[in-house]
């Protein structure tokens, strides 16, 4: 499997950490990071379907799910007053990043915070911008 479709194991750890802190239900995905505990590697491999009961697992949305859960959660809500909030994914060279826009114009900064999320791949980029907004109390439920 191609794993740049998917968060790696830490945003995963983070985004499963997060949602059971705030008593959010995460929807199931197409991919787990699951510890399969061999002895000399690294235990977590990712996964298709859902995992084993009883084993360590953690959900690895796709970007294409992640795109699911940020657009319906933000775009057209109003976070701020009467502005129109929605999300804004770039590309410069090999990096990838998610930005708040709004009223159709790139911002870095909401309630005096940076929100701007960048990494080396889409869906490392897509989880940081999903942790960062559960963390901020700003996604309450997906």
């Amino acid at each position: 499997m191609n794993t740049k479709h998917v968060p790696n194991l830490e945003l995963c750890q983070e985004f499963d950490t997060l949602c059971k802190e705030e008593g959010i239900v995460v929807p199931e995905t197409e991919f787990y990071w699951e510890n399969q505990a061999i002895a000399g590697s690294n235990p977590f491999v990712l996964v298709a379907g859902k995992p084993s009961r009883g084993v360590e697992m953690y959900p690895a949305p796709l970007v294409s799910e992640q795109g699911e859960l940020l657009p319906w959660t933000l775009a057209g809500v109003d976070i701020s007053g009467d502005v129109n909030v929605s999300i804004e994914f770039q590309k410069v060279g090999d990096t990838h990043g998610v930005m708040y826009v709004e009223n159709n114009e790139t911002v870095a900064s909401f309630k005096d915070d940076h929100i701007e999320q960048w990494d080396d791949n889409e869906a490392n980029a897509r989880q940081k911008m999903i942790n960062y907004l559960i963390a901020k109390g700003i996604i309450t439920k997906l």
